[in-house]
């Protein structure tokens, strides 16, 4: 019988199976989760000035401090110190194009709206990212988010955001504890938001006691044992694992943008090569304006070193590779030391040696083009 079946039924049956069709009109989108992006993005302060200046009168040194008389004595005057920030704007896009021909034959779904609503997903996650923690690019990217310019809350200088280094093997209760330690140097308005990555909220919602039970049962309770008005999870925070939590009211931190200068969306036809052609901009500047605003909790990477840049003689391809200690320079994953005989552009790279970490915003590649 099974010999013979195809003599007695329909040969290649399945060309007449209906086609699969879609669950929905559009494709999913595999990306990192979002919802962090609009607590930054409608929290935070926003000015109609893209130039935003801080000004601030430090009362903290002695001499600003009120002082006791002597009779017949003369009176010394109180000296106030004041400090100035200026932060200008920057412009952070993002730029795709379309053929027509494949417009024109995608007949399933609007894929205009579909990639426009994508580009500006896209933009309100970078320009989250920059505000929290830097867009993680290095100094020399051209596609960098200057950070003189969107100034990251996680290595702001020290006047805006204190920094408590804990060590490197701390975990569960002793990470509680140094957030709530650190709360005395919290001087921003308000009670605080802690942005953390959801691998740390999980190892604090382990915590248990002697028997085995859990101290916070809920992030609520979690919540209020550390002193902050909600936990928010950020995904993007696992690409800077040195930092465990960022504590802020981000009302304190201001978002500038000019009149024209919020975000806006161009679209062109390319006649040449019947393209589409869309972008989508926004020029705006942000920083923090209230001194000691944000905490953030960093965990002990190591001694803090700076790579040296490799030198390079171009005459003979030769790269040098310089003797720091800490760092590690590599070519296609190999180490390297002494002189380097290159035959093709070569790309090195400088890494921490076990113990030691770089400063963040430091350049650790550098490209070398080999001439014949």
């Amino acid at each position: 019988f099974l010999a013979h079946a195809q003599d007695y039924c329909i040969e290649n049956i399945d060309f007449l199976f209906p086609d699969a069709r879609t669950l929905s009109n559009s494709p999913e989108i595999l990306s990192r989760r979002t919802e962090w992006v609009s607590t930054i993005l409608i929290e935070t302060k926003h000015s109609p000035f893209s130039r935003i200046k801080g000004i601030v009168a430090d009362l903290t040194a002695d001499e600003a401090r009120a002082k006791g008389y002597v009779k017949g004595a003369m009176k010394k005057d109180e000296i106030i110190k004041l400090l100035k920030r200026v932060t200008t704007p920057t412009t952070v896009y993002k730029k795709q194009k379309l053929d027509r021909d494949d417009v024109v034959d995608i007949t399933d779904l609007d894929v205009i709206a579909w990639l426009k609503a994508e580009m500006r997903l896209g933009l309100d996650e970078e320009i989250a990212r920059a505000i929290l923690i830097g867009d993680g690019r290095e100094p020399d990217d051209a596609d960098k988010i200057d950070e003189d310019h969107l100034r990251p809350i996680a290595f702001d200088d020290s006047m805006y955001t204190h920094s408590v280094t804990i060590p490197s093997n701390v975990a569960g209760q002793e990470i509680v504890e140094a957030v709530l330690r650190a709360r005395t140097y919290y001087k921003g308005s308000g009670n605080p938001v802690m942005f953390t990555t959801d691998a740390i909220l999980t190892d604090l919602m382990l915590i248990k006691d002697k028997v085995d039970r859990r101290l916070y049962e809920t992030e609520a309770a979690l919540t209020a044992a550390l002193r902050v008005s909600k936990i928010v999870t950020v995904d993007v925070m696992d690409s800077v694992p040195d930092v465990l939590a960022i504590i802020v009211n981000l009302a304190d931190y201001t978002i500038g943008a000019d009149h024209g200068g919020a975000v806006s969306m161009f679209d062109d036809f390319d006649l040449d090569y019947n393209q589409l052609k869309y972008l989508i901009e926004s020029r705006i500047s942000g920083a923090l304006t209230k001194p000691k605003s944000a905490v953030v909790i960093k965990r002990d990477a190591g001694t803090l070193v700076t790579p040296t840049s490799p030198s390079f003689a171009g005459e003979t391809n030769t790269i040098t590779i310089p003797t720091v200690t800490g760092v590690v320079y590599k070519i296609d994953d190999v180490t390297k030391t002494g002189t380097v005989v290159i035959t093709e552009t070569t790309e090195v790279e400088a890494f921490p040696a076990t113990g030691y970490a770089f400063p963040h915003n430091t350049n650790t590649d550098w490209t070398y083009i080999y001439t014949a």
